[in-house]
């Protein structure tokens, strides 16, 4: 993802390259960035236990699960942060291959799980500038900014992805201030079961800057839960699936400041109606020695 919002310097639009570039990069898995992957094909074993890993040293600081019939919109709002009109409705205009427009009405909650869902349909919307445009989908998504963000931690979020053509379902952190760069993917997936990508965007001399992972697993990631975890330290980056190491980030631009969560579903290209991402908890720890 790629946000297009407020910053000191004014907005910016980014375009990504596309996915088969990125995927022919990635499998380089080490990079003079900063960057090293612990394996080109990991194994997805399933979600993993509620305090495992690096959360067993650490503190809950956030939990949110989706009980009941309906989105607690005390904890999660449905559109980007800097929507004057958030109940009509978003996008994010920093993907120009972004062909969902975000609506509160595709964020369900049943069996207690939050359904991000697209469906196609000609949905009305705006362009960057505000003029009316027509998108050929819906979709959810929903963030954490006016309620939850923290500096330093690890967060772990059980999620089911669609795995169907088109769909882009994502997990991300942006700063509390609004600002971009920094932005932290914790997971991409492009309507594939079987890897995902991770990305991190930083500034560094006045220019954006980014280094990016793609870790193929040999288990289907669209047949089940499983856990996507991020461990944020000063200096250091830390992804994980399902428990287990398979990305790590060192160097001095890794973000100091406050963050908040985001996920979404996305649509980057044709796409099966009615494409589920599905987000079964949001955990957050902190050191308990802060």
């Amino acid at each position: 993802m790629r946000a297009l919002g407020r910053s000191g310097r004014g907005t910016r639009r980014r375009d990504w390259a596309s996915r088969k570039l990125w995927q022919v990069a990635a499998a380089l898995l080490v990079s003079a960035s900063g960057v090293v992957a612990q394996g080109l094909h990991v194994e997805a074993a399933g979600a993993v236990a509620e305090g495992a890993g690096p959360a067993r040293a650490m503190q809950l600081v956030f939990h949110a699960t989706f009980e009941g019939r309906s989105l607690d919109r005390s904890v999660w709002a449905t559109c980007f942060p800097w929507v004057r009109r958030p109940r009509a409705g978003c996008t994010n205009f920093g993907n120009s291959d972004e062909r969902a427009w975000f609506m509160p009405a595709d964020d369900t909650v049943s069996g207690g799980v939050l359904h991000l869902v697209a469906d196609e349909h000609p949905t009305k919307g705006t362009t960057s500038s505000g003029a009316p445009e027509t998108y050929a989908y819906s979709s959810g998504m929903v963030t954490t900014y006016k309620s939850f963000s923290f500096t330093y931690g690890f967060v772990d979020v059980v999620a089911h992805i669609p795995g169907t053509t088109g769909s882009w379902p994502a997990l991300w952190l942006l700063p509390r201030n609004m600002a971009w760069p920094p932005e932290i993917d914790i997971m991409e997936n492009w309507g594939t079961s079987d890897g995902f990508r991770t990305t991190f965007h930083w500034s560094a001399a006045g220019r954006s800057r980014m280094t990016s992972s793609y870790v193929r697993t040999r288990s289907d990631l669209a047949g089940g839960w499983h856990s996507y975890g991020l461990l944020w330290k000063p200096g250091s980056l830390t992804w994980y699936l399902d428990g287990r190491v398979v990305v790590t980030y060192t160097g001095a631009n890794v973000p100091s400041h406050p963050m908040y969560f985001l996920a979404d579903l996305g649509i980057k290209g044709p796409a099966s109606s009615h494409s589920s991402f599905g987000i079964r908890s949001v955990r957050i720890y902190q050191s308990r020695h802060r």
